[in-house]
């Protein structure tokens, strides 16, 4: 008797358990994975004019994570040498349909890796071009 209590509290215990499942979209968590892993794949390019061409195609992606954004923003900053490279690709970035809070507030915090003044005025100008 007792037997039977435990295995049938157990299948009641397993059953409500096994009922409860919590569903994650995997679809754009996975698609923003992958395009970071394309961003540090890009990264480890050899020449610089590639990187850039490397980050331009990504740069020009329709429904392009957030996360992704603010990784790409990080890459163009910190892996190519010119700042006319960088803001080519950061403009495109910035043009993108889907350019978020969090890429804008990245670039913003990092405005100082660009050397020059005129360069952080185009992209300051870029964002600020986007919310009239």
């Amino acid at each position: 008797m007792k037997i039977s209590l435990i295995v049938f509290a157990l299948f009641v215990s397993a059953s409500w358990l096994g009922g409860c499942a919590v569903l994650v979209d995997k679809g754009t968590e996975g698609s923003a994975d992958a395009t970071v892993a394309e961003i540090d794949a890009v990264s480890k390019l050899s020449f610089a004019s590639e990187r850039q061409e490397g980050y331009e195609r990504i740069s020009l992606r329709e429904g392009l994570a957030a996360r992704a954004q603010v990784r790409l923003v990080d890459a163009i900053l910190d892996n190519l040498a010119h700042d006319s490279a960088k803001q080519e690709v950061l403009l495109t970035l910035i043009a993108n349909p889907n350019f978020s809070s969090a890429a804008e507030r990245k670039i913003q915090g990092q405005i100082n890796k660009l050397a020059f003044e005129s360069t952080k005025k185009r992209i300051l100008q870029a964002i600020s071009d986007r919310k009239t």
